[in-house]
C-alpha cells in the first residue's frame, strides 16, 4: 500500500517533498535534509532531484536564512510537534509564490505539498493596484467636483424624465439645495411647479440640440435671487443621451458691475466732452489719437476730425523713439506723469504736463491722457533752478565748510569742504538732524556745546561759535573750528532753515602757536628770546620783588665760526644753553640775550645763591665740548637790592662783572685755544710736534745767521710752530689721504692759510704773524697761493719758512710716499731755487744745514 501511495505522490500534479529535520545540541532545528521529491516539485522549484537528495537546505539554497520567512523554524516545529499546517508564502530564493501544506508522518520528519500560485498572486497584486488607482481617481474627481467654484449638478435622463443624481458643494451653497433635497427628484419636485417647468424646458432644449448650450437666466432659489450663467452638456451612452451635466456661475455681481460700468461710461463721456481740461485718448503702440475732447481741439487749434487723423508724435516735439518709449512706460504703469513740448497748429511750442493711465476702451487697452499747459510754470521753474544752481555752486565753491538745514534742523545740504572736514558724505546725512551728525565740544573741557542750529532756530539771530570749539568728525578726530550760523528767512522774515559756515582753524592755531613760540623763543637754542625776557623783566620790576640777574658770554664763538664754520659755532651755543639749563632751577627764566650772550633771571634769589648757580654753570661747561672746542663762558651776576632800584642798573652791573671776568680769563683761554687747536692739528693730520720743533730750531738758526732782530726771530719762531694752524678747518680725510688729492680736494686744502690767518687775527698774541701765516705758501716765481705774490713781495719770514718746511717735509714719511734721503732732499731744494724758493735763502739754508750736520 505504501508503494502505491508513493507512486501516486510521484505522479501527482502538485509538488511533493519529504524531509528530515536537523537539530543542534540544544534540540533546536537548524536545518533539514531532502529525502525525496516528485517531478512536479522539480518543475515548480527548478531544483533537480539528483542535485538535492541527501543534502541540507542551506547547502542547496545558501541565502535561505536571509529570507523574511523562517522556513527551518516553521518546519522544525511541525516535525517535532506533529500536526498539519496550510499556508501561502513567497520564497525570495526561488522568486515564486507557493501554497504549501506541511505535516509530520513521524517525529523528526515532515512532508510538504506545493502548489505554484505565482500567477494567481500576480493577478491579485494587479487587481489591488488597479483598485488603488480607481480609489485615487474617485477621490481626485470628487475633490475636483467639490472644489470648483462653479455650481455643478448631474441630471439623469430616463424615458423623457429628468431626475437629479447629485450636486457639488458650490451648488449647495449658492442655490440653497442640499444633496438630500434633490437626489432622485425631478425639477418640479425640487423647485416647485413654476420654477421646475422652466428648468425642465432648458433640459429639453439640451436634448433637442444634442449639444452643449450656454445661457443667462435669473432664478429665485432658497439662497436668494441670482443671475446665472448656465451651461448644459449632454452625456451620450451607446448613442443616446443618458445624462446632463449642468454648470452654473453666479454672475449677479458681474451684471451689476456691467450696469455700473455703462453708467460710468456715460458719465465719463459727459465729463470728457464738457471738462475744460485737455483730454486725449491714444492707441499706446501706434500713438494714434483715438479721441479728443473740445478743450483739446481748442488748445491745439485743430478740429476733432483733424486730430483723429493724427498721431501724438505729430504734436510731441521729442524724438519718435522717445515718445514711443514714454507711451509704453505709461501703458505698463511704470510712469504716469510726463512733461512734454507740444506744438500747436499755429507752430507755437508749449510745455505741458501729461498724466497718462491705461484704461479699457471697448475691447482693448488705450492711454487716457489729461494735459495741462504749464509753459509759464516751467519757465519760472527754469529761472528758479538757475538761481538755485547758482546758489548751490556758490555754496559748494566757498572755501569754508557750509551746512544748510530745514526749519526742523535736518540737513539738506553740505558742500565739499564740510564733507572733507567732518568725514561725512552728503548722501549719508541728508534728512538727518544736525545734532545727530555734528557733535561740537569745548576743546578745553571736552563738554558738549549746544548746537548752533538749535540756537538760531530758537532766537532767529546770527550765532557765532565760541572760542575753543572743536568738531568731532565721523572717525572720532577733533578738529578746531570757527565761524557762525545764521537763519535762512523769506521776504516776511519767516525762518525756513539755518546755514552754518565754518572752517578748520587747526592749522591757523598751529601757526599762531608756532609764531608765538618763535616770537618768544630763540630758534637755535630753544631758550626764551630777548623780546620775551624784556617783557618778563618789566613784569618783575612792576612787582617790586627782589631778583638776581646772571649775564653769560660764550668765549671763542667768533673763532669757532671763522675756523670751523657757523655749524660748529651753533653747536657751541647749543652746548652753552644746555649747560645753563642743567644748572638753573625750574623757576628761573633763561634767554639768549645776544649773539653769544645769555641772560638769566632768578626770582627771589640772593647773591650767594646766584653765585652758586654761576659756579654750577662753569662746572657744567667743563663737561660740555663740541667736536673741536672746549666750552668756556664768562659769567657775571647782580642783585636787585631794593624795589626802587632800576632794572637797567642791575643788568649793567651783571654785564660789567661778566666783561671783567672775560678780560681776566681771556689770555689763559686764548692760550688754551691755541694748545687745543695745535693738539687737534697734530691729531687729524700728518703734522707732528717734533716737525714743528725742528722747523722752529732751523728757522731760528737761519734768522740769526741772517742777522734778524730779536722781535723778527721771535715772530719767525712762532710762525714755524703755527703756520699750518689753519689745517684744523680742513676735513681729516683730505689731510690723511694716502694718495694724490683730486682737484676739488686740493682747492679745499689751499684754504688753510686763510683759515690760519683768521685764527691769528682773533688772537691778540698772534696778530703780528697773521699776515705771515696767510703768505707761507707763496712761491718765488709767483705761482703760489692764496695771493700769487712774487719775489720780494713775499714777506722774508715766509720765504725762510718755505725752504725749511719743504726740506723737513721731504725727509719725513708721508701717507702718499716714503721719506727722501738728505742728499735727495738737498738736490730737490737746489733744483727749485729761483722758482719755488728765494735763491739767497736757499744758499743760507744750505750753509746752516752744513754747520748743523758738522756739529752733530
Amino acid at each position: 500500500m505504501e508503494e502505491i501511495t508513493l507512486e501516486i505522490l510521484k505522479q501527482a500534479p502538485f509538488g511533493y517533498a519529504y524531509h528530515k529535520i536537523i537539530l543542534n545540541e540544544s534540540g533546536i532545528p537548524v536545518d533539514y535534509v531532502f529525502l525525496d521529491v516528485n517531478t512536479a516539485f522539480e518543475q515548480m522549484t527548478g531544483l533537480k532531484k539528483e542535485n538535492i537528495l541527501g543534502k541540507k537546505l542551506t547547502e542547496i539554497l545558501p541565502g535561505i536564512k536571509e529570507d523574511s520567512f523562517d522556513w527551518i523554524g516553521f518546519y522544525g516545529y511541525i516535525a517535532l510537534n506533529g500536526g498539519k499546517r496550510e499556508f501561502s508564502q513567497y520564497s525570495k530564493e526561488l522568486n515564486r509564490y507557493y501554497k504549501i501544506t506541511a505535516l509530520s508522518p513521524k517525529k523528526y520528519h515532515f512532508v510538504t505539498f506545493f502548489q505554484d500560485i505565482t500567477a494567481e498572486m500576480e493577478k491579485i497584486k494587479q487587481l489591488e493596484e488597479q483598485q488603488k488607482i480607481i480609489s485615487k481617481l474617485t477621490i481626485e474627481l470628487d475633490t475636483i467636483f467639490n472644489s470648483t467654484h462653479d455650481a455643478i449638478f448631474l441630471v439623469k435622463v430616463e424615458n423623457g424624465e429628468f431626475r437629479y443624481i447629485r450636486n457639488n458643494k458650490a451648488h449647495q451653497e449658492l442655490t440653497g439645495f442640499s444633496l438630500d433635497m434633490i437626489k432622485d427628484k425631478t425639477p418640479v419636485e425640487v423647485a416647485g411647479k413654476e420654477l421646475g417647468k422652466i428648468l425642465e424646458s432648458d433640459y429639453k432644449r439640451c436634448l433637442e440640440t444634442g449639444a452643449a448650450i450656454t445661457y443667462e437666466e435669473t432664478l429665485k432659489m432658497p439662497a436668494g435671487e441670482k443671475v446665472w450663467l448656465t451651461s448644459l452638456t449632454p452625456v451620450f451612452v451607446n448613442g443616446s443621451i443618458k445624462y446632463i451635466v449642468g454648470s452654473r456661475k453666479d454672475i449677479t455681481l458681474q451684471k451689476k458691475a456691467e450696469k455700473e460700468k455703462e453708467e460710468l461710461l456715460n458719465r465719463y463721456q459727459a465729463m470728457f466732452n464738457e471738462h475744460t481740461a485737455i483730454m486725449l485718448i491714444i492707441e499706446p503702440f501706434t500713438g494714434k489719437i483715438l479721441d479728443a475732447n473740445p478743450a483739446a481741439c481748442s488748445f491745439y487749434g485743430y478740429t476733432k476730425e483733424e486730430l483723429l487723423k493724427m498721431h501724438i508724435q505729430d504734436i510731441n516735439m521729442l524724438p519718435k523713439e522717445e515718445v514711443e518709449k514714454k507711451r509704453l512706460m505709461a501703458l505698463q504703469k511704470k510712469q504716469k506723469y510726463f512733461v512734454f513740448p507740444h506744438r500747436l497748429k499755429s507752430g507755437e511750442i508749449r510745455l505741458v504736463d501729461v498724466y497718462s493711465a491705461p484704461i479699457n476702451f471697448g475691447d482693448k487697452k488705450v492711454l487716457f491722457s489729461i494735459i495741462f499747459d504749464v509753459t509759464e510754470r516751467e519757465e519760472l521753474k527754469r529761472k528758479l533752478n538757475e538761481e538755485k544752481e547758482l546758489l548751490s555752486i556758490t555754496l559748494r565753491s566757498i572755501g569754508d565748510g557750509v551746512v544748510a538745514t530745514d526749519s526742523m534742523g535736518r540737513i539738506i545740504l553740505m558742500n565739499k569742504v564740510a564733507q572733507e572736514i567732518s568725514g561725512w558724505n552728503e548722501n549719508e546725512v541728508a534728512g538727518l538732524p544736525f545734532g545727530e551728525i555734528f557733535c561740537l565740544i569745548n576743546e578745553e573741557t571736552g563738554e558738549k556745546v549746544e548746537s548752533p542750529i538749535e540756537k538760531v532756530l530758537k532766537s532767529g539771530k546770527i550765532i557765532g561759535l565760541a572760542n575753543h570749539t572743536a568738531l568731532v568728525t565721523k572717525d572720532n578726530r577733533k578738529i578746531s573750528i570757527a565761524d557762525s550760523a545764521a537763519p535762512i528767512t523769506d521776504e516776511k522774515g519767516n525762518i525756513f532753515g539755518v546755514i552754518m559756515v565754518f572752517r578748520d582753524v587747526s592749522k591757523e592755531r598751529e601757526w599762531q602757536e608756532k609764531i608765538l613760540y618763535l616770537s618768544n623763543h630763540d630758534t637755535l637754542t630753544g631758550l626764551y628770546s630777548r623780546r620775551y625776557m624784556e617783557e618778563k623783566l618789566k613784569s618783575f620790576e612792576q612787582r617790586k620783588t627782589s631778583f638776581a640777574i646772571i649775564m653769560a658770554d660764550v668765549n671763542g664763538l667768533k673763532l669757532a665760526n671763522d675756523v670751523f664754520g657757523h655749524e660748529e659755532g651753533d653747536d657751541l651755543l647749543k652746548k652753552a644753553a644746555e649747560a645753563i639749563k642743567e644748572s638753573c632751577r625750574k623757576e628761573d627764566v633763561i634767554a639768549r640775550w645776544g649773539g653769544d650772550e645769555f641772560l638769566i633771571l632768578l626770582p627771589e634769589t640772593n647773591l650767594k645763591a646766584a653765585q652758586e648757580i654761576t659756579e654750577k654753570i662753569k662746572d657744567k661747561c667743563k663737561e660740555k665740548s663740541t667736536k673741536n672746542l672746549q666750552l668756556s663762558m664768562a659769567l657775571g651776576c647782580s642783585i636787585k637790592k631794593s624795589p626802587e632800584e632800576k632794572l637797567e642798573k642791575v643788568i649793567k652791573e651783571a654785564e660789567e662783572m661778566m666783561y671783567r671776568q672775560k678780560l681776566n680769563d681771556s689770555k689763559s683761554y686764548r692760550k688754551s685755544i691755541i694748545n687745543t687747536l695745535l693738539a687737534t692739528l697734530f691729531a687729524k693730520s700728518t703734522e707732528t710736534k717734533e716737525h714743528a720743533e725742528r722747523l722752529q730750531n732751523c728757522c731760528i738758526n737761519i734768522g740769526r745767521d741772517m742777522g734778524l732782530s730779536p722781535k723778527e726771530i721771535d715772530e719767525l719762531s712762532l710762525l714755524a710752530v703755527l703756520h699750518d694752524i689753519g689745517k684744523v678747518g680742513i676735513p681729516e680725510e683730505i689731510l690723511k689721504k694716502p694718495s694724490a688729492l683730486s682737484e676739488p680736494e686740493w682747492e679745499e686744502m689751499k684754504k688753510h692759510p686763510e683759515v690760519g690767518c683768521r685764527i691769528a687775527q682773533n688772537t691778540p698774541e698772534l696778530v703780528q704773524i697773521a699776515e705771515y701765516i696767510l703768505c707761507h705758501h707763496e712761491r718765488w716765481d709767483g705761482k703760489g697761493y692764496p695771493k700769487g705774490l712774487k719775489g720780494e713781495e713775499i714777506p722774508l719770514l715766509c720765504r725762510i719758512l718755505a725752504v725749511v718746511d719743504a726740506y723737513d717735509a721731504m725727509i719725513s714719511d708721508r701717507p702718499y710716499r716714503k721719506a727722501l734721503t738728505r742728499e735727495e732732499a738737498i738736490a730737490e731744494i737746489k733744483k727749485n731755487a729761483g722758482t719755488q724758493f728765494d735763491p739767497n735763502i736757499v744758499e743760507i739754508f744750505l750753509k746752516v744745514l752744513k754747520k748743523c750736520t758738522a756739529g752733530s
